[in-house]
């Protein structure tokens, strides 16, 4: 039997941080090694318990989760963060993105999202709501043209395509009966064609893109 996925809660409203906890006790595959009320809690369990995600609302009191996502990354914490939000602002998205969060959830999308995202960050993938990834992408940088996009094989724009589904490496593998390494490469390469940096920038283009 797989290890479970070891993940921390925290929300400072006492009803939602129960409504997180009943939605994740559904999966057999998750274990809930604590949970806080506040920022600087937080960071303690995570630095006690070490779980392998940590839930975190973006408001709370004293750190907030973006502050405990810093403090995450500056200590080398191997802990994975998701960020909970009721917010849709471009400044929370792109803060969270500087600081290498894997999922941007919104709240009122967790009832549908919470559980694929566990899985997905659990597995090494990055998560955005579909919500947010319309009207939160960077739209600053450059889009690559269709002269660009002409530089894919076959093989890179259906992957291209089977990404904007919010599919992972893995899943795309089991899909076109290849290795997830081969997928990855893939990814790479599509990346160097079409000058994307960061880990988030192929997802964001790929929901760009879903009229391809």
């Amino acid at each position: 039997m797989a290890d479970k996925i070891k993940l921390i809660i925290a929300d400072d409203h006492h009803i939602f941080r129960k409504g997180i906890l009943s939605i994740v006790s559904e999966d057999e595959g998750i274990e809930i090694t604590g949970e806080a009320a506040n920022g600087d809690d937080a960071i303690k369990l995570i630095r006690e318990k070490l779980p392998d995600i940590a839930i975190l609302d973006i408001d709370m009191p004293g750190l907030s989760g973006l502050d405990v996502a810093r403090k995450v990354k500056e200590e080398k914490l191997n802990t994975k963060i998701v960020i909970l939000t009721i917010h849709k602002d471009k400044e929370y998205f792109d803060e969270a993105l500087e600081l290498d969060i894997k999922a941007y959830v919104l709240k009122e999308s967790i009832a549908n999202d919470l559980i694929d995202c566990i899985k997905r960050v659990s597995e090494g993938e990055y998560y955005i709501s579909s919500a947010i990834s319309g009207y939160l992408v960077e739209r600053n940088r450059t889009v690559p043209k269709q002269n660009e996009l002409s530089k894919l094989t076959a093989a890179e724009t259906e992957i291209l395509k089977l990404i904007a589904q919010n599919k992972t490496s893995a899943q795309i593998a089991k899909e076109l009966f290849r290795s997830v390494r081969t997928i990855e490469n893939h990814r790479n390469n599509i990346c160097s064609k079409l000058g994307l940096s960061g880990p988030h920038a192929l997802l964001l283009f790929a929901h760009d893109l879903k009229k391809i």
